[in-house]
């Protein structure tokens, strides 16, 4: 027992840590914040069974309602504006399973690493860097989504791989296909730009099956399938808990409309459920496609690895005159420049002829997993936020984790340097990413530091 504790202890200390940054003032702001207006509202639609519209799948909002039921709650306020007042209990529960999908991803996340270095070494490395970026702890501290995307995408990469080491048509290798299936239907059941992921597993069992002809006739219709499956159950819940009228309606067809208006038992000829499923669907892609409005916070793919136009999410004065509390969705600035530095590095590798031979195969997976997650972003023209970025962002962590494990190798006080400047450099943006009151005069030169590149 003694033993095995001895070599796990730094991975509970992870745990540990990622459970405490994660949860520490959950309830806190005790306010609407950024994007909780809208899925606020969605979440207590499904208390009210008043039809809403969200340009993405309702899973997400689906567990946190349910979770929001398990305790008893009635989350139906009005989510009218930053800055409304919600009572700290209800925001703590709704909050809730964010935040911990926000920390098991840290896990999830490490556990890739361990899977494709064999390092607990680079695992803990990458871990930890994880751990300090502030964008993913903001994302993951509210009534938002992202969590969920970020933690599902990476278990469908951890169960790929362990099914990759499987013995051909064994249980095993049934199991983890299974569950790799059912975690990337998990993760378009998110955001649909979870796709990615489907993309960079079907690139890699090209590469590495091509010419097991009757091996990738089953594994890819079985992850098809599977993650379709997923995909569609949620949305077969959705609209069983949303029967009634509500401020969904106009976004959908004639009929679809008669149901909620007058209730399905009214209407001569009810839709089926494939009917509503795919009118549904084609309104998502048709609203997601429509979007031309520009935000002030908008930014461009080609912008995020910089940490150029960082989201501004919540502002409350205290009062005093000479502090200030604000929440800001930006990156740890020394982390993501150091991945973009190490992305960067990555692809000089892989122009250098002298250098392409000797760099090992795990570089272009992860340079592969970045630019999938970035592509759906180059190809639309409609607003982005930073926050889009934390897919590609997580890989270049990654990245840049493989790198560091190098260093420590050969040089540990350059490693510890490194190590310590980015602590301190999650330290520092940390009140923005929990609006901690503090001086106006700090708050002035966290901003020039989280803005230095726009």
């Amino acid at each position: 027992m003694l033993i095995w504790l001895k070599k796990i202890w730094p991975f509970i200390i992870l745990a540990v840590l990622a459970l405490i940054i994660h949860f520490a003032f959950l309830s806190y702001p005790a306010q609407v914040v950024f994007d909780e207006v809208h899925f606020g509202k969605f979440v207590g639609a499904y208390f009210t069974h008043q039809y809403y519209f969200d340009i993405h799948p309702p899973l997400g909002k689906l567990m946190i309602a349910g979770w929001a039921k398990l305790n008893g709650l009635n989350p139906v306020f009005a989510f009218e504006k930053i800055g409304e007042a919600v009572p700290a209990q209800t925001l703590f529960t709704l909050r809730f399973l964010p935040a911990l999908a926000g920390a098991l991803f840290v896990l999830a996340f490490t556990w890739l690493a361990y899977l494709i270095s064999r390092s607990k070494q680079t695992a803990l490395i990458a871990g930890f860097l994880i751990l300090c970026c502030n964008a993913i702890l903001v994302q993951t501290k509210f009534i938002l989504v992202d969590g969920f995307l970020l933690l599902f995408e990476f278990l469908a990469f951890c169960f790929f791989l362990l099914w990759q080491r499987q013995k051909t048509y064994g249980v095993k290798w049934w199991s983890y296909l299974a569950l790799t299936g059912l975690s990337f239907g998990l993760t378009i059941s998110i955001k649909w730009t979870g796709v990615a992921t489907i993309g960079v597993i079907g690139i890699i069992l090209l590469v590495t099956k091509w010419r097991k002809i009757k091996e990738l006739a089953i594994v890819i219709p079985t992850l098809l399938i599977l993650g379709f499956a997923v995909y569609a159950i949620p949305f077969y819940i959705h609209f069983q808990l949303l029967p009634k009228s509500g401020p969904g309606d106009a976004f959908m067809g004639w009929q679809f409309q008669q149901e909620l208006k007058y209730g399905r038992d009214a209407v001569y000829q009810p839709l089926t459920f494939w009917q509503k499923f795919f009118e549904l669907n084609k309104t998502m892609y048709t609203a997601n496609a429509s979007i031309t409005s520009e935000h002030p916070f908008g930014s461009r793919w080609y912008q995020w690895p910089f940490n150029v136009k960082p989201v501004y999410y919540w502002q409350n004065d205290s009062g005093i005159t000479s502090q200030t509390a604000n929440i800001y969705l930006t990156g740890n600035p020394l982390l993501w420049w150091s991945a973009s530095l190490a992305v960067i590095y990555t692809l000089w590798l892989f122009l250098s002829k002298n250098n392409r031979r000797r760099t090992e195969p795990i570089f272009y997976i992860l340079i592969l997993a970045y630019f999938a997650n970035l592509l759906p972003f180059m190809l639309v023209k409609r607003v982005a936020f930073l926050y889009h970025y934390l897919l590609a962002a997580s890989f270049a962590v990654m990245l840049l984790s493989f790198y560091f494990s190098k260093i420590y190798s050969k040089n540990k006080r350059v490693f510890i340097s490194l190590i310590a400047i980015i602590i301190l450099g999650f330290i520092f943006i940390s009140p923005l990413s929990y609006g901690w009151n503090i001086s106006r005069n700090f708050f002035s030169q966290e901003l020039k530091i989280i803005n230095l590149l726009n």
